[in-house]
């Protein structure tokens, strides 16, 4: 399909990425040369390849390049562990590694050939022809292969076939109707970013991908919109919010292209919905999606174009769904019952897996044709009056983590693994956007050390924030494990602990350290440790940068935080900044800067009452 729109229309701009455009006819010509090199590699239909690659086009064009050469593409994010990776590898027995020249060294173990996928569109290093692609495939072969995480702490892989992908991309060109202009921000191992590559690229539009550098920084994500002139893009809820604090910062001017917001991965809040359409001057559509990687990304949506109770929605086209009692059978609206999903999205299953892929995909006695299937979601949800559906929670220990699926007892197993460990419970931290780890070990082992640990093992998403180390776990009068008190200790404010003075006498480093304690939830900071090893990750260091302008009366660029990842550097990098003069302009207090953004939300509101 994106080939015939090549044919069509080969001047248009298909990829951006930096200062680099790729039209239609470049990519389906890199992409082509890729899916020969890779058949000369052994790879053929029905075969599985990995792609290593950063954001990039070439990440693009290493995906249309694998499914030319009749394989299906196993993503691999590279914040993985090296462990992780092989693991994926090993597990998804794949044929060959596609890989950018940035990120071939993580290849290292690979038992398979590794292919480099060229660095632009006009190379061609080995001759490959490039008036066709390798292979071809049928609706019934699959497209990819993509990890969740497994209760047992081991990746477990979902096998999406093309007609899977055909029908979720046809679903979404009918929802949303029109050529976008769409940023990407997912990674290319989240199932979202399936949404915006196949609906962008089959709708003739162009993808805006967003680089490693600006995916860390809002202020140049919303910098990005401005300059492209988005018009749609999909992110999780808790990222977008950073995206609005980031537009009201710069001026608003800045999202005057966008007109449609798309929100999935986790669940959306009451208070980002008001806000949505408090700041946007504009009619920009607020689209909050549902839908397990089982089901091809997404089953459900709800359009909101005013403020409203938040809801999943109803279905997309095509798409089936049930709400069951404990025996399969449909409970009336308004009643809390298991969500199931039927139709043209419902995957293959689990690679590998056939108990797991058994318990979970069953017969769907609700369907007229023979042979459909329907997936057990494991959500809880109901019907409500608008006929769509309100997700109530899990009735499993599975949660969703900055839009990661994680199961809680598989971070618990990979725990207990560790030297030092007796007993170990994970609950979600008290904002939802991270865990929170309780550790029984006589031996009073290290928290920053088992976190190091644990992350050589599991990729960032499973690691928790805050490990808490205590000489036993609590217990009832029945002697079995409270989590009642756990999870009130995991949701206990920071305000609320005691706090410890900080190890310096520095008043500079006392209040980076300030900041530190507040958005990662601890009550005393290392100065020596780096942010991720207590607990940080990229949506933290968004916070991280407000929280250092309120203490410290400077905001330091995203970028110079992540590379001064300490306490004690940071302080030195904030000095300095002072010393130069960086800080001339005094910052905005904290009051100023609410008062200034009531100002403006309330001349927004004016404006629309004004234009109704």
């Amino acid at each position: 399909m994106v080939a015939r729109l090549a044919a069509d229309q080969p001047a248009a701009a298909a990829v951006r990425c930096g200062d680099n455009v790729v039209t239609y006819a470049e990519l389906v010509s890199w992409s082509r040369q890729l899916s020969h090199r890779l058949a000369a590699a052994g790879v053929g239909a029905g075969d599985r390849v990995a792609i290593l690659a950063e954001p990039s086009a070439a990440m693009i064009a290493s995906v249309l390049g694998v499914l030319g050469a009749g394989a299906a593409y196993v993503p691999v994010d590279l914040a993985q562990p090296d462990a992780r990776i092989a693991t994926i590898l090993h597990d998804a027995q794949v044929k060959a590694v596609a890989t950018t020249a940035h990120a071939r060294d993580r290849t290292a173990g690979a038992q398979v050939p590794v292919v480099t996928v060229a660095s632009a569109p006009g190379e061609k290093p080995d001759g490959a022809a490039s008036d066709s692609f390798a292979a071809a495939v049928g609706l019934a072969d699959p497209a990819y292969l993509i990890y969740t995480s497994g209760s047992t702490g081991e990746p477990k892989g979902v096998i999406v076939e093309h007609r899977n992908l055909a029908a979720s991309t046809r679903a979404r060109l009918m929802v949303y109707p029109g050529s976008p202009v769409f940023l990407l921000v997912s990674p290319l191992a989240f199932d979202s970013s399936v949404a915006g590559i196949w609906g962008t690229l089959q709708a003739g539009g162009c993808l805006v991908v967003a680089s490693a550098d600006e995916l860390r920084d809002a202020d140049q994500l919303v910098s990005l919109i401005g300059r492209h002139r988005v018009n749609r893009t999909l992110c999780v809820p808790a990222l977008y919010e950073l995206l609005l604090d980031a537009a009201e910062r710069a001026g608003t001017d800045q999202l005057a292209s966008l007109r449609q917001v798309i929100v999935a991965g986790e669940a959306l809040p009451q208070s980002l919905v008001d806000r949505h359409f408090a700041v946007h001057s504009h009619a920009v559509d607020l689209v909050n999606e549902y839908g397990p990687t089982e089901t091809a990304v997404w089953a459900t949506f709800h359009r909101f174009t005013g403020v409203e109770p938040v809801s999943i929605g109803g279905p997309i086209p095509g798409a089936r769904l049930y709400v069951l009692d404990a025996g399969l059978q449909p409970v009336p609206p308004g009643t809390e019952g298991e969500l199931f999903i039927g139709g043209p999205g419902v995957t293959r299953g689990y690679f590998g897996r056939p108990e797991a892929t058994a318990a979970a995909f069953l017969d769907d006695p609700f369907a007229a044709e023979p042979g459909a299937r329907m997936y057990r979601t494991g959500d809880i949800v109901r019907w409500n009056a608008d006929c769509g559906l309100d997700f109530i929670g899990r009735k499993d220990d599975q949660v969703k983590i900055r839009g990661h699926r994680v199961e809680l007892g598989a971070v618990e197993s990979t725990l207990r693994r560790l030297e030092g460990v007796q007993e170990a419970v994970v609950l979600p931290d008290a904002g939802g956007s991270g865990l929170i780890g309780f550790v029984a070990s006589r031996e009073a082992a290290d928290p920053v050390a088992l976190r190091r640990a644990l992350a050589q093992k599991l990729p960032p998403v499973m690691v928790p924030g805050e490990l808490r180390v205590l000489p036993e776990m609590p217990r009832n009068l029945n002697d079995k494990l409270d989590r009642a008190l756990l999870r009130t200790l995991a949701a206990e404010p920071v305000a609320a602990r005691p706090a410890s003075a900080p190890l310096t006498d520095d008043p500079l480093t006392a209040q980076v350290a300030a900041a530190w304690a507040e958005v990662l939830g601890v009550a005393t900071v290392p100065l020596d440790v780096n942010f991720f090893d207590l607990g940080g990750h990229s949506l933290a260091m968004f916070k991280l940068q407000d929280a250092l302008e309120r203490h410290c009366g400077l905001r330091p660029s995203i970028v110079s935080l992540f590379q001064e990842a300490t306490v004690a550097t940071q302080a030195t990098l904030i000095r300095t900044s002072r010393e130069q003069g960086e800080d001339s302009t005094p910052s905005l207090s904290v009051e100023a800067a609410r008062k200034a953004r009531t100002a403006r939300l309330r001349q927004q509101r004016a404006r629309k009452g004004a234009r109704q």
